[in-house]
């Protein structure tokens, strides 16, 4: 896996000392990463960018219990959980703006493009509603709208929202009925899918998913978290199977780019599988359980080389990977390519 560096700031590792990544945990604490802290093996390595995503002043961004989305220029939006509703930085983590109207919580968010427009879509969990926002944040549509008609399960509990090759739009029921909702780009209801449950068909919390582009005809991989699974569904929302060997470490999020997908397991670590479903790197590994799944470990006890609790999970356009993690003080981590 070779990319190339757009941050050329972050890679310029010559007068820093790495903090190596190990049971060690003398490097750093705090709501931002502050130490370079090299993870992964040989030919999967990656380094944490000091300093990305702090808001000027010592400001803190406040809690997170959500996404992030990267768009062309390379600017990542994060959602927030304040009234705030998501903050944009630039690729180097400098802070850029914060869009309101109404934009707090929402618990996915991905990028989309149209006729040449780029759009954010998120899942706006406790409004129960998906919410389609230009990048300036003009709110453009909402669903489900009075095409969509009653949903099997309703749309309680909405944790994820995806938009398939053709404009299909998938509701991902995670917190509710573990239900799969897919509608036409109108609106209008197709399908749904799925149900409370641990077999084939079932999700104990179909909390994030992701396009699957990396096979003949396109799937959708899917977080069944509590289920400690990953499955992949057609376009058409019909089982294929289980992704992966079980049980996982709760995936909550993935994003897939290239031949890798990369998962954001809450209970304390990052891993990239391959097309066939092994892993290949799990980076920043917490060996404190006690810090696993939880927005409750303080700015003092969260260390620059462990993760704590991963939630919202995207590539960049050169390899990076950033995370937004279940967290009370709000720490976001830029994780790197080493050369």
């Amino acid at each position: 896996m070779k990319f190339t560096s757009i941050c050329a700031i972050p890679f310029a590792f010559a007068s820093l000392i790495f903090a190596h990544e190990g049971h060690d945990h003398a490097s750093g604490v705090g709501n931002v990463i502050t130490s370079a802290t090299v993870t992964g093996p040989e030919g999967h390595q990656f380094v944490t960018a000091p300093g990305w995503g702090s808001l000027p002043k010592g400001k803190n961004i406040g809690p997170l219990h959500g996404d992030l989305a990267v768009v062309k220029s390379g600017n990542v939006y994060v959602s927030l959980e304040s009234k705030a509703g998501i903050a944009v930085f630039d690729q180097h983590g400098k802070f850029i703006k914060t869009l309101k109207l109404g934009l707090q919580q929402l618990h996915s968010l991905i990028a989309i493009e149209e006729n040449g427009k780029e759009f954010l879509w998120g899942a706006q969990v406790k409004q129960n509603r998906a919410v389609k926002v230009d990048l300036e944040g003009g709110i453009v549509s909402t669903l489900p709208n009075e095409k969509t008609g009653d949903l099997e399960g309703g749309i309680g509990g909405l944790t994820e929202v995806l938009v398939g090759p053709k404009g299909h739009i998938y509701f991902f029921m995670g917190y509710g009925s573990k239900k799969i909702h897919k509608l036409k780009p109108d609106g209008t209801l197709v399908k749904t899918y799925g149900g409370k449950g641990k077999g084939k068909d079932q999700f104990t919390a179909c909390h994030g998913a992701a396009m699957d582009y990396r096979y003949d005809e396109p799937r959708i991989l899917v977080c069944d978290r509590d289920g400690r699974r990953m499955t992949h569904l057609t376009l058409d929302l019909t089982w294929i199977g289980i992704y992966g060997k079980t049980p996982m470490r709760r995936p909550a999020d993935v994003d897939v780019q290239g031949d890798y997908a990369a998962v954001g397991e809450i209970e304390g670590r990052v891993i990239l599988m391959d097309k066939e479903g092994k892993v290949v790197a799990a980076l920043l590994d917490n060996p404190n359980e006690k810090q696993w799944a939880t927005n409750g470990v303080p700015a003092h006890q969260l260390h620059d080389n462990a993760f704590s609790a991963p939630h919202g999970i995207k590539w960049g356009p050169q390899g990076q990977i950033y995370v937004s993690e279940y967290s009370k003080v709000g720490r976001l981590i830029a994780l790197l390519p080493k050369k």
